[in-house]
């Protein structure tokens, strides 16, 4: 019996040594396997090679906030002073033009030889060349004056930007509501609104479009001088007893002016009318006054 005791102590050693062995073989596979894992877990990709999904972001960490262009309008005026105010403005417009600006409207004054001596030039150039526009132009004279303006509008954009969306929205929906009218009151009523609110929309647009055109164009006002020569300030308007004098003064001659014109208009016509109307009177009046003239009695009449 103790040779058979030992014999199965020695089997279940073994056992057990080879279990040991095993479990410190998938240890070891175990704790090699795990690193992998990790690195693909941290690149985005499964241990298998296939694209998994990222990593969400964490709670406590902020979210990036989407950057807003702002919307600036540019404004501003100039005032230089040439030699030769005619070059000067031609050169001015060509500059104006190569930074793909325009002029907008324009004002020049002449001596008595008819020499440009003063030229006003109401410029749009765009935003982002302004600071450009204003470099060039000073370069072509004496810079005598200058001043520029700036107004943040984004605000405004934005705000009407977002009503113009929630108008849209509001119109699919009175839309919708259109298809489901069954009565005519309720189809009259329903596009009654949906009319109003259409002007709604167009008139949010036209002031979309109004910002974009003064934010993307900005304006600049240029006075080119004759050297020399001060540019002309700007008169003070009469105030008072002789501003009300002179005002009706003015309204009387150009009121007696515009009567005396349709006068003038009229009186061929008048003429005319006194040629065929007077001889018409006179003979309708001449057989007004002669007597009537009176029958004949019948024979055997008392």
């Amino acid at each position: 019996m103790r040779p058979i005791n030992g014999v199965v102590m020695a089997a279940l050693g073994l056992a057990l040594l080879a279990g040991c062995g095993a479990s410190g073989n998938d240890s070891a596979g175990t704790s090699e396997a795990a690193p992998v894992q990790k690195q693909d877990a941290a690149s985005g990709t499964a241990s298998d090679g296939k694209a998994g999904n990222a990593a969400p972001q964490a709670p406590g960490q902020p979210q990036a906030q989407p950057s807003i262009t702002r919307a600036i309008i540019k404004t501003g005026s100039l005032t230089i002073e040439s030699e030769d105010v005619a070059t000067t403005r031609q050169k001015a417009i060509t500059a104006v033009a190569g930074l793909d600006g325009q002029v907008a409207s324009e004002d020049t004054g002449s001596n008595a030889d008819g020499t440009i001596t003063q030229a006003n030039l109401v410029l749009k150039v765009p935003t982002k060349s302004y600071d450009t526009a204003i470099q060039r132009l000073s370069d072509l004279g004496k810079r005598l004056q200058i001043h520029q303006e700036s107004s943040d509008v984004t605000e405004q954009v934005v705000d009407v930007a977002s009503r113009i969306e929630s108008q849209r929205a509001s119109l699919d929906r009175m839309r919708a509501l259109m298809a489901k009218a069954n009565t005519v009151g309720e189809i009259v009523s329903v596009e009654s609104e949906l009319t109003r609110r259409e002007a709604d929309l167009e008139s949010l647009l036209a002031k979309q479009k109004n910002l974009a055109l003064q934010t993307d164009l900005a304006t600049l006002t240029l006075t080119v001088t004759q050297k020399g020569q001060p540019p002309a300030a700007a008169e003070d308007p009469d105030r008072g007893f002789l501003a009300g004098l002179k005002g009706g003064w003015n309204a009387f001659t150009a009121t007696f002016s515009a009567l005396a014109t349709a006068f003038g208009a009229l009186l061929p016509f008048l003429v005319l009318l006194a040629l065929i109307g007077v001889p018409l009177w006179r003979f309708r009046h001449r057989l007004r006054r002669q007597p009537a003239a009176i029958p004949p009695a019948p024979d055997g009449a008392q």
